[in-house]
């Protein structure tokens, strides 16, 4: 899934600084704590490290907060909202401490106890669903997909009840201001209907000392914001099914289809409403039907033909501009080079299916070369692009050897290795990822080495002159063979 931040800060009404801050009410620790926040907001983008140490130093006085007032609500949400960011900002999580996964797995007893205080807070639902979905994608991979699918499963429900409670919150704000027209028109019918909330100013110009809890009003970006966070995490869940079909039965995905049935309206009447977000709700949409679509293939519920289909279909929607959008073309790349993975992994010697594998991977690179063409994609997907070319290159190559051997795969061999290599030299080159990078340059290695009728002691040098060491290459070799049979013609030595 596509990892969302945490939502915004919980805003509050800041008391009058003193010049010394005695900590003795729970307004005090709340206070103090946002002071903290706000100085690392703004030394976050100058000194990552200095905005951490007031992350850092928030945490600790609303857990200080908790300790004197443990039924709190704000102290708990705060300090388990703070842990959230630390853990998900792509700035800060370079100078945690701890590894990520345990900083996600603080951040959820944090959720978890804010939870207790208050089960029906939707922004606490919300953030302890994003929690629960990061953990399960850092472990996914990790032997632990059943544990990722049950973290995931608890994300999935989280967010549904989040967004009941927050369509209900829409629709009672809705009314509200119906009323209050009502009543204007009712007392004041020669004047305009001034609709404009109080100012939140004026109503607590008489009280700067007290502490106030400002809660911002639901609008239909919220909702789409946690129904596209509902349909990421039935994405991500897809895909850990996809790639772990023992983990549970066929009739998972029955379970994946009641919550998609449900969102699918929910989000059909808000692309409508907001048409300037259309596009993203398209693009979401598209991504989890291929997942879906991936899952229902691989426990053998639909066939080759009827994925390959839907995908198509789900991809040709007009909202998603997939002719001008980089991101869509990727996201259709991506899609692609997946459904041949499905076939390559159950239907090798398919003829028909196989003609199917070679027209996606050639489509893909279609797609990703105009990808890498679009005005103001950025250097790292451009990177990306060449990457995920390489790998269909590789995988268009992999075709002519036995037992599909496709006979244009076997004519055009030569070709297709040389274009992997310089993909995956261009992508090492253009990254700014380091892994990204060196995982590039070591496909590149390994394309020339196949072009070269590689060797046992080639294939051993390759591996043993890698400057990330032999363990770090064969992982490497393991994940190319592993994603659609991507190398089953490199000699793997123990």
């Amino acid at each position: 899934m596509t990892k969302q931040r945490p939502k915004a800060f919980l805003k509050q009404a800041k008391p009058k600084q003193k010049k010394e801050q005695k900590l003795e009410t729970a307004d005090d620790y709340l206070a103090a704590g946002v002071d903290f926040e706000e100085a690392a907001g703004k030394w976050r983008a100058g000194d990552a490290a200095k905005s951490m140490r007031f992350f850092r130093r928030a945490i600790d006085v609303y857990g200080e907060g908790l300790q004197k007032f443990p039924d709190n609500f704000d102290l708990a949400y705060n300090k388990a909202r703070v842990q959230l960011e630390i853990a998900t900002h792509p700035v800060l999580v370079e100078k945690l401490e701890e590894p990520v996964l345990e900083a996600l797995q603080i951040a959820l007893e944090s959720h978890r106890y804010a939870l207790q205080l208050d089960p029906d807070d939707a922004n606490t639902l919300f953030n302890t669903s994003q929690v629960l979905a990061g953990i399960a994608e850092s472990i996914a991979n990790d032997e632990y997909p059943q544990q990722a699918l049950q973290l995931l499963e608890e994300a999935i429900g989280l967010q549904s009840k989040c967004l009941d409670i927050q369509e209900a919150q829409y629709s009672e704000s809705l009314e509200l201001e119906r009323m209050a027209e009502e009543e204007t028109r009712r007392e004041n019918p020669s004047e305009a209907v001034d609709v404009t909330r109080d100012n939140p100013e004026a109503a607590t110009s008489d009280s700067d000392e007290q502490w106030a809890t400002v809660v911002e009003p639901v609008t239909q970006d919220t909702l789409i914001d946690t129904a596209l966070a509902q349909l990421s995490a039935l994405t991500t869940f897809c895909d850990v099914l996809s790639g772990n079909p023992e983990c549970a039965l066929a009739s998972t995905l029955s379970g994946v289809e009641k919550h998609w049935s449900s969102l699918e309206h929910k989000l059909g009447v808000l692309s409508i409403n907001n048409p300037e977000r259309s596009q993203e709700i398209a693009l979401n949409r598209a991504k989890f039907v291929s997942a879906l679509l991936e899952g229902g293939f691989r426990f053998g519920q639909i066939d080759g033909e009827s994925y390959k289909k839907g995908r198509d279909s789900a991809f040709a929607v007009e909202n998603l501009q997939l002719e001008t959008s980089a991101e869509a073309l990727i996201a259709n790349a991506r899609s692609l080079m997946a459904f041949n993975s499905a076939i390559a992994d159950t239907k090798l010697n398919d003829q028909h299916l196989s003609t199917l594998r070679w027209n996606a991977l050639t489509a893909s690179i279609s797609n990703l070369n105009a990808a890498s063409k679009i005005q103001g994609t950025d250097q790292q997907e451009i990177a990306s692009t060449h990457l995920l070319r390489g790998d269909a290159s590789l995988s268009l190559y992999t075709m002519g050897t036995p037992p599909t051997s496709y006979q244009s795969a076997i004519a055009q061999a030569t070709q297709l290795l040389k274009n992997a290599e310089v993909y995956y030299r261009n992508a090492s080159k253009l990254s700014q990822d380091q892994e990204e990078k060196d995982v590039a340059a070591f496909r590149s290695q390994v394309a020339s080495g196949l072009h070269g009728q590689l060797s046992m002691e080639a294939a051993d040098a390759i591996l043993a002159g890698n400057p990330r060491g032999r363990e770090w290459a064969m992982e490497q070799l393991e994940d190319m063979m592993g994603d659609g049979g991507l190398l089953p013609a490199f000699p793997l030595l123990s």
